[in-house]
């Protein structure tokens, strides 16, 4: 246990030189500024990016149609590739397993009117499965279900942005359900808002029945997406779900098989997985950066402590003459490297903290959101700290165990 004496005689020696321990403490405090700066960072592109696809759950593969580059079976090049009702029936029986599926109308730019007030939003017409696989966050009211599926209700389901955009301040979710509202300029009645944390664009969105968006929007029975959830499967089993799956649709809408352009078989099970190995290198990296800058602050402390040792060879001389124990000794040297390393550390720590909350106002985007350093991290530095410091100090306290009282009395 280090007492009160003990610290005396710490600080005592630390700062008896105050220029070069301000300048060590300075490179330490600024290695672990920068790691704690680039880890939020780090962890602020994290979230911006999680939150901006963060309306799409994981386990899920999106099938979509564009325009076929190549000529193909009597058909002519450039044309338009559409899914229909049938089609979607069919992909259904086709595949060996299904455990949610929707089909989806997109309208973009879509007016929704409440009262006096309007605005611009996605309008998205699904099937009571999209809940599932968009995990939509529900915290009024219900969301589609079959019966508005079949009997063509119009019914609707708000986001959070729409509640706060065009409802009296301080509307409350459960206030919303049961009003009625403009869509495209169709009336609609609010039947549940949901709320994506974090995710602006999806909560700028407004779903209906997916047979109610054909009806009165497309008046066809075109699908723009299906989303097809993937349940517990393994991502080997995806990939080759979303093989087999593209093969079958090239096949069903005449599609040429080098043609990348006229069917899009999206397995977002693969994408999350690229995502987290992008990010898991971004974490080594920047942590490898941070390390190189405290071992550079750990050699200067083990440079202070080799001349501290040297400067103190005859009162390290005279404990030993005194009776003083080698572990005695080790012990004082430790001490006083890792106290420099963590007051040092710990105003690197908390300026670096600071930078980042002062920061998170002015940064907020949709690929980066709220940069911060969570507690596991600042424990880490800590740690690491503690250990650089320990590590700093090995050879100068060996240096000082290996003196021998008679020489260490003659050192001028």
């Amino acid at each position: 246990m280090v007492d009160r004496d003990t610290w005396l005689e710490i600080f005592h020696t630390v700062m008896s030189n105050p220029l070069r321990t301000g300048l060590t403490g300075l490179s330490i405090a600024l290695g672990i500024f920068i790691l704690v700066v680039m880890q939020g960072l780090g962890t602020g592109l994290e979230t911006g990016v999680n939150q901006t696809f963060g309306d799409d759950a994981v386990n899920f593969i999106r099938v979509e149609t564009g325009n076929a580059q190549l000529a193909y079976r009597g058909r002519k090049p450039n044309r338009r590739v559409e899914l229909h009702n049938g089609d979607v029936q069919a992909m259904k029986t086709e595949m060996d397993s299904v455990p949610a599926l929707s089909r989806l109308v997109l309208k973009w730019g879509s007016t929704v009117r409440y009262r006096n007030e309007q605005g611009s939003y996605g309008v998205r017409g699904v099937d009571p499965d999209q809940r599932e696989i968009g995990q939509v966050n529900l915290t009024a009211g219900r969301f589609v279900n079959e019966r508005d599926v079949d009997q063509n209700r119009k019914s609707a389901v708000i986001g959070g942005q729409i509640l706060a955009d065009l409802y009296p301040r301080g509307a409350t979710p459960a206030a919303a359900i049961g009003s009625f509202i403009q869509v495209r300029g169709i009336q609609f009645v609010v039947v549940g808002v949901f709320n994506q944390a974090g995710s602006r664009w999806e909560n700028r969105s407004v779903y209906v029945p997916f047979s109610t968006a054909q009806k009165l929007f497309t008046k066809s029975d075109v699908v723009n997406r299906v989303a097809i959830g993937t349940g517990d499967a393994t991502l080997a089993e995806t990939r080759t779900a979303t093989s087999s799956l593209m093969g079958w649709l090239r096949n069903l809408l005449v599609v040429h098989p080098d043609d990348t352009q006229g069917v899009w078989v999206v397995n977002r099970n693969e994408q999350a997985e690229i995502y987290q190995q992008i990010f898991g290198g971004i974490r080594l990296f920047l942590w490898f950066v941070g390390m190189m800058t405290l071992l550079a602050g750990a050699m200067g402390v083990a440079n202070i402590m080799a001349i501290v040792v040297r400067e103190r060879t005859k009162e390290i001389g005279v404990r030993k003459a005194l009776g003083a124990t080698s572990g005695s000794i080790v012990a004082q040297i430790v001490q006083e490297a890792v106290f420099l390393m963590l007051i040092s550390g710990c105003i690197g720590l908390v300026t670096g903290t600071w930078l980042l909350q002062g920061i998170v106002p002015f940064v907020e985007h949709d690929f980066f959101s709220n940069p911060r350093v969570d507690f596991r991290s600042a424990l880490a530095a800590l740690c690491v700290l503690t250990l650089v410091g320990v590590a700093s100090a090995i050879g100068p306290a060996l240096r000082a165990v290996s003196i021998r009282p008679v020489e260490a009395l003659r050192d001028e």
